[in-house]
């Protein structure tokens, strides 16, 4: 299962990790003893935020600067830590690690409440469609573990997730520093009847992806033994050699005559699977493979976007979705929406950090998706100069 911890920088999200890992015993002996090496060497006693700091600069700002993969696992699975970082100028690998998270774990500091970057953080969760989130209070250590301080952040943060529509699975009071709640349940916590933060994940049923109609955006196509092939990953579906399927956006009617896996021809491949088929009529990278019910192909789109950088009104940017790459033009920003109070506002351009709905126009037609039917198909980033400076949905 895939986790991203979200949340504003200094409430913990690395000790949390620490945490997880040290309790769940699946710190590997030579990284505990190089954490330790490195505390020593800085003048500290052991901290677990050490444990995914894994560069010395890092640990040098008491800040991370990427998103890192980390593993840990319990009795029930295996889990995937996407530390994600708190920094507004690190928007972009936030965005990145979010975007295939199943939970999202969002943590709040019990003695500062929700601050701007948590509510940004939140507000991204709802954008990419993070459905299942934990909130954690954490700290409490800090403040004697006191209920009282628990509950006013608990209201706090519960009515800010009500307002922009998104309902946690629980809050839990813990300490990542001390180890309350994390892995085993605290004792300086008794007033406190739900479950640690561990029990909690190791309940969640895997989210199994929604069945939908065969989508093969095609990468890259290749001539072997002189026939071509075209290669990609099959998002969504099935197909099988014969099948009759649609080439979009050209709305061309093709027949499948062969399907390669691993170099073997095989008969029939679902998702999610990378292969290669060899069609009847001529095929490029960029293209999107379906059958069933047709894609929407657009040339003109509305849609939520987060910027990284700035984008203007007017100005052309390249759109990326799948394999898909063109020139969009954003036509207009309809509204800009201010994370921290909620209120639409109007303006010509949207600036780093702010998130909005503008419609794009198309120099050539793209096939899309509704993000609650093909994730992949659903979402976009847009590009200036080969950078990302946007990422958005398709709802």
């Amino acid at each position: 299962m895939n986790l991203v911890i979200v949340g504003h920088i200094d409430h913990g999200k690395s000790t949390l990790i620490g945490r997880l890992l040290f309790d769940t015993k699946s710190l590997p002996k030579e990284k505990l003893e190089e954490i330790e090496a490195s505390c020593k060497a800085l003048g500290k006693e052991m901290e677990f935020a050490y444990v995914v700091d894994a560069l010395e600069e890092e640990r040098k700002n008491e800040m991370t600067i990427d998103t890192t993969q980390t593993f840990f696992q319990t009795e029930k699975r295996e889990y995937v830590i996407i530390d994600t970082p708190g920094h507004k100028e690190f928007i972009k690998n936030m965005i990145t690690g979010s975007s295939y998270a199943d939970v999202a774990i969002l943590i709040v500091d019990v003695s500062e409440g929700m601050k701007e970057q948590t509510k940004r953080h939140a507000y991204i969760l709802k954008l990419l469609g993070i459905g299942q989130v934990i909130v954690v209070i954490n700290k409490m250590d800090k403040v004697n573990y006191e209920k009282g301080r628990f509950d006013k952040i608990k209201e706090e943060v519960l009515n800010f997730l009500e307002t922009i529509g998104v309902t946690p699975l629980c809050v839990i009071p813990i300490s990542a520093f001390k180890g309350d709640n994390v892995v085993t349940k605290s004792i300086n916590m008794k007033w406190y009847d739900g479950k640690t933060l561990v029990k909690v994940l190791d309940e969640l049923e895997e989210k199994k992806r929604r069945e939908y109609y065969f989508r093969l955006p095609i990468q890259d196509v290749y001539e072997i033994n002189g026939e071509k092939i075209a290669v990609g990953n099959i998002i969504s579906g099935e197909v099988k050699r014969g099948d009759k399927v649609k080439i979009y956006p050209s709305d061309e009617d093709a027949a499948v005559l062969k399907i390669l896996e691993s170099n073997k021809e095989i008969e029939m491949v679902r998702y999610p699977k990378s292969v290669g088929i060899a069609l009847d009529k001529q095929i490029k990278r960029g293209d999107i493979l379906a059958k069933g019910e047709r894609p929407v192909v657009v040339q003109k789109l509305e849609a939520n976007i987060f910027c990284i950088d700035k984008i203007e009104e007017g100005q052309e940017y390249s759109f990326a979705c799948v394999t898909q790459e063109v020139e969009a033009k954003v036509v207009e920003i309809k509204e800009k929406i201010n994370p921290d109070t909620l209120e639409r506002e109007s303006g010509k351009s949207l600036g780093e950090g702010d998130v909005g709905r503008v419609v794009l126009e198309f120099q050539n037609p793209v096939v899309i998706e509704k993000f609650g039917n093909v994730v992949e198909l659903g979402r976009f980033v847009l590009k200036k100069n080969a950078i990302i400076i946007a990422g958005g949905t398709i709802r």
